[in-house]
């Protein structure tokens, strides 16, 4: 069980309640037993390339406590034209969907708590429409 929470303060921050959820989830791992953390880290290297990684921990820092330290120090950022942000925003969502399905490999079932939605915005609640729609992780 995560609880992630969104607030009218975070309101212009996308995907703020996930990753807050995320990151309890994270705080979980590293504070439980090593061996399973090492299992997700794992798990984690050899389902995300480095620049989704890289992606993840930009917007979850607590990512980079459980995955190895040679992402962590990479930058995610830039000038995009419109096709590269329409595909990140899709990579974006690919990569979220890889890494709930590692979590839910370890930990089932796998409860994620979004608190407070109606200050959700557009952006995080497309990202929990896909997440919702994985037939894969049933």
């Amino acid at each position: 069980f995560v609880e992630g929470k969104f607030d009218l303060n975070t309101a212009d921050e996308p995907y703020s309640g996930i990753a807050k959820a995320i990151a309890a989830m994270c705080q979980k791992i590293t504070r439980g037993d090593k061996s399973l953390a090492k299992d997700i880290r794992d798990k984690i290297s050899s389902t995300l390339h480095d620049d989704e990684a890289q992606l993840l921990v930009h917007l979850v820092p607590g990512l980079a406590d459980i995955i190895s330290a040679d992402v962590t120090g990479a930058t995610v950022g830039g000038e995009f034209d419109i096709d590269e942000l329409e595909n990140g925003i899709e990579r974006l969502k690919h990569t979220f969907r890889l890494l709930i399905r590692t979590f839910c490999d370890h930990f089932t079932p796998m409860v994620l708590f979004l608190d407070d939605l109606q200050w959700a915005d557009v952006s995080s609640l497309q990202m929990i429409d896909y997440l919702i729609c994985d037939t894969e992780n049933a």
